[in-house]
């Protein structure tokens, strides 16, 4: 890593594990012997807000954390460009997920336009919900972060989540792709995987379903809950990019379970006359 203070902004949604990966190359960088400040910022993030985190990475001690510039913005959502525009100037690099994200929206801000489609790769990886442990890997990679204490520090942050030494040794995988990929630049993937917005209606069999792609996490617990058998995963994308539920009314009874148990509010049926 340069000798130099180096201003960091990781954005995304509220629940994107944002925050998660500020914190571990923050403790990665402390490990490594620099000065760190980390400050998260947040909405509600089980609605996904944007949620942004500011790292200062500095050889001397850092006496004033805040920052009106960033040398690297890291994006991992569309939605999240608004809260970090203002922090990139000529002398940021931005890097963006290009699986999602226009590099249009860039155009002319920035030093430098770096390109990764990470939705893409995680998701190919099996592990759609690991974006921020593949970034975590590319800002190990700019900073000149060790691999080895840098994945250390991942699992004494996430450890609990890594259900088994398969699962734990996917993640290693997925953040050692991060280190190593060569980001895009000039040239980058088509963002394929953008986000449905608005709400979808569907009316038929004398019921109306309603879904809010934009709320929708994809969690899958209408699914799960559903008694009839009427919901499934299909085609159209919700808030991180992931797959969101499809509404069989033949099968559904509009018994409202789904909307009960929904905990972002993004489903709702009902009988029509």
């Amino acid at each position: 890593m340069e000798e130099k203070i180096i201003k960091i902004i990781l954005a995304g949604e509220g629940g994107q594990g944002i925050q998660t990966a500020a914190k571990v190359i923050s403790a990665a960088a402390a490990e490594a012997g620099f000065e760190v400040s980390y400050i998260p910022s947040f909405g509600v993030e089980q609605r996904g807000s944007p949620s942004v985190a500011f790292i200062t990475i500095s050889p001397k001690e850092i006496h004033y954390p805040r920052f009106d510039n960033a040398n690297i913005t890291m994006i991992l959502q569309q939605r999240a460009i608004a809260a970090v525009l203002k922090y990139i100037d000529a002398q940021t690099t931005v890097i963006f997920d290009s699986s999602t994200i226009q590099p249009t929206l860039f155009k002319n801000q920035a030093k430098k336009i770096l390109g990764i489609p990470a939705m893409k790769l995680v998701s190919e990886g099996s592990l759609p919900k690991a974006s921020n442990i593949l970034m975590a890997g590319v800002l190990a990679q700019l900073l000149g972060l060790p691999d080895v204490s840098t994945w250390q520090v991942i699992v004494k942050t996430l450890g609990k989540k890594f259900k088994t030494e398969a699962d734990k040794e996917k993640n290693r995988q997925i953040f050692l792709l991060g280190k190593k990929f060569k980001l895009e630049e000039n040239s980058f993937s088509q963002p394929i995987l953008i986000p449905q917005s608005g709400q979808i209606k569907i009316e038929g069999e004398g019921k109306r379903a309603i879904i809010i792609p934009e709320r929708c996490k994809s969690c899958g617990l209408c699914i799960a809950r559903c008694p009839a058998g009427a919901l499934a995963f299909g085609q159209k994308l919700g808030l991180f990019s992931l797959p969101i539920p499809e509404v069989d009314l033949k099968k559904c009874t509009a018994c409202d379970t789904c909307s009960r148990f929904c905990p972002d509010g993004a489903i709702k049926i009902k009988k029509i006359n």
